[in-house]
């Protein structure tokens, strides 16, 4: 970010995110006065044999982007041109990886429920995928955790333990564990593994002593200070810091690709929960994003508990995924909870051959609409598993005394002390090939919709082509462009779905409506278990459409303002439209006797176009 004092000299951006099979490039240039897309090139990663170069791929798929665009990127030497001048180079270069298998940490702790937690945030709000996590408290003998960091081989370790001024005989118990494993880094053996050290300031000096020979150990601030406040940040920055220095260091070519950079390479997950918290605040929204990958899919939310300040958390469910993990979400499921989503018989047989082949062959597409209905079923419950776990993760902080009133008292909240909360939730993003590739928008509505049973007046997108992470990135270097071309280019506007909270006894109405479309009011009421779909689309510039809309739940219903209380509101559209859900919340299909369902499966699916209606039929 040397060449730019000011962010609004830069015109033209090149950016790259380097993943495990493919390395995908995009040019953003400032056109008539907003920065937009130009095109996307990709070109498989070369951080393997025989190349073993990253820049290699870097520089293919920049390649294909100069041949679509007409722009020059690249001189002679294969170097990129810079600054831009006409219709030649690009003003900055930036770039995201997750190539080589990403940052992989352990982080330890002394309880495993206070700061342990505290840590693991810490790391998945870096961008990590965390191994293990090692606690006083976590039922496991020394020997047995000394083994484990052995065996696991990290790319660093994070230590926390203690608030400032408390006790300091069990951090340092835990640092006594990781000398005598002596653990060795996953990438390179001619470094020492990186520890940082985030705990009580007071330990400082025996934790060094029994450390600083056998590892490089970097000091930040206390993770958790007081036992009232989590300061994430300082270790969030060191780990940022070492992964560039260690873990990129020793992957094949990226030094090269480091020193053509222009601001430090990101962890891709890392980059995609920036981009997602800059959208939050900039608009002063609560947002959940999805990126369900092969083997993994990460939840990014932004909350705000006490109405004022965005609380960030980001979960890697590491083994829920569509296709190397695929059995993974199956097992967890179970067949039942799959075959609930799906309106017609199948061979159990053949379903875990059809899961097994996913598994084997993970680049295979659904060849029939079976397949396809049945590959959504999947993926709705690998999201809905990924979903409770984020939830049993984002909560207030623990140990800390909460004050409770007599209402909490009677308040029977199955979700505890999760921050997650569906009703005051503005915009629910996904992203991965299940939802950004579904061969209609409709379908990657509705397994958003299933999946995390939004409540109230909840807006739908889906990222288009997965470029979250390099504008990400790219808020570092210019924030505008990363935020206009997210909007405009980056996302496909689904629309908005309104889901009022509550359960019935018996069939009737849930809540009336009337909606000021362009082409006139349509009003009526929506019944229990029933779906209705309306059209509402987005302007010539991609924004969404918006309308006012007046939704009056029946008593025991809540669209957002409490039950049975009027909402006066707002909505936007997209390529999808207005979806609205009567079917409560919670909600749970497999309540319904089988005969029903089914036949309740085909009327939603039929009423919000989500598939050809006459092979619907024919199922």
């Amino acid at each position: 970010m040397a060449k730019f004092e000011n962010p609004d000299d830069i015109k033209v951006i090149l950016a790259t995110d380097c993943g495990s099979t493919t390395t995908k490039a995009i040019l953003i240039e400032y056109l008539n006065g907003e920065y937009r897309l130009i095109v996307r090139g990709e070109a498989p990663t070369t951080v393997e044999a025989p190349f073993e170069d990253v820049t290699m791929g870097v520089l293919n798929a920049v390649a294909e982007v100069e041949e679509l665009s007409g722009r020059k990127l690249l001189d002679d030497q294969g170097r990129i041109i810079s600054p831009s001048e006409g219709k030649v180079g690009a003003d900055v270069y930036i770039s995201t990886s997750s190539a080589g298998g990403g940052l992989q940490m352990m982080v330890a702790g002394v309880v495993r429920s206070m700061t342990a937690e505290s840590a693991e945030r810490a790391a998945l709000g870096a961008g990590a995928i965390v191994m293990d996590v090692i606690a006083s408290n976590d039922k496991r003998l020394p020997h047995q955790q000394i083994e484990r960091i052995r065996h696991l081989r990290p790319d660093m370790i994070l230590l926390s333990g203690g608030i400032d001024g408390g006790t300091t005989t069990h951090v340092v118990e835990i640092a006594e564990l990781i000398s005598a494993a002596d653990p060795r880094p996953r990438l390179g053996s001619g470094y020492q593994l990186p520890v940082i050290y985030a705990g009580n300031v007071d330990a400082r000096d025996q934790v060094s002593e029994t450390l600083a020979k056998k590892v490089d150990l970097k000091m930040v601030e206390n993770l958790r200070p007081v036992l009232e406040r989590e300061n994430l940040g300082p270790a969030r920055e060191e780990i940022h810091e070492l992964f560039m220095e260690h873990v990129m260091a020793q992957a094949p070519g990226y030094r090269k690709l480091m020193s053509w950079t222009d601001a430090p390479i990101m962890p891709t997950p890392g980059a995609v929960g920036l981009i997602i918290q800059t959208i939050a605040d900039k608009y002063g929204i609560e947002a959940v994003g999805v990126d369900i990958g092969g083997a993994t899919t990460d939840v990014f939310s932004v909350f705000r508990p006490d109405g004022e300040t965005p609380i960030f958390n980001r979960t890697v469910s590491a083994n829920l995924g569509m296709s190397y993990s695929v059995s993974n979400v199956f097992a967890e499921a179970t067949l039942p909870m799959v075959m609930r989503w799906v309106p017609f018989e199948m061979d159990e047989r053949d379903l875990r051959n059809r899961v097994k082949n996913k598994m084997i062959r993970p680049t295979t597409i659904p060849q029939s609409m079976e397949e396809l209905i049945f590959e959504q079923a999947i993926a709705k419950e690998a999201l809905r598993l990924a979903f409770v776990q984020h939830k049993s993760f984002a909560t207030v902080l623990k140990g800390v005394q909460q004050q409770r009133t007599i209402a909490d008292a009677f308040e029977q909240s199955a979700s505890g002390a999760t921050i997650v909360n569906m009703m005051s939730l503005n915009m629910l993003i996904g992203s991965g090939g299940v939802l950004s590739h579904a061969p209609r928008r409709q379908q990657s509505a509705l397994m958003m919709i299933d999946a995390f049973l939004p409540e109230g007046i909840t807006r739908l997108a889906v990222d288009s082509i997965f470029m979250m992470p390099q504008l990400g990135v790219l808020t570092e270097v210019q924030p505008q462009a990363a935020t206009e071309v997210f909007e405009k280019d980056c996302l496909i506007h689904l629309g908005t779905c309104v889901a009022p909270a509550g359960t019935f006894r018996k069939p009737g109405p849930v809540m009336k409506y009337t909606i000021e479309l362009p082409d006139g009011r349509v009003s009526g009421t929506l019944n229990s278990l029933e779906m209705k779909r309306f059209d509402l689309g987005v302007e010539e510039n991609g924004l969404p459409q918006t309308v006012r809309a007046v939704f009056e739940p029946e008593r025991g219903f809540d669209c957002g303002a409490g039950k049975g209380n009027r909402v006066e509101k707002e909505v936007h559209g997209g390529v999808v439209g207005i979806i609205l859900d009567g079917r409560g919340r919670p909600f749970d299909l497999s309540t319904l006797p089988e005969g029903e369902r089914v036949s309740y499966l085909k009327q939603w699916m039929g009423e919000l176009n989500i598939y050809p209606k006459d092979k619907l039929q024919a199922s």
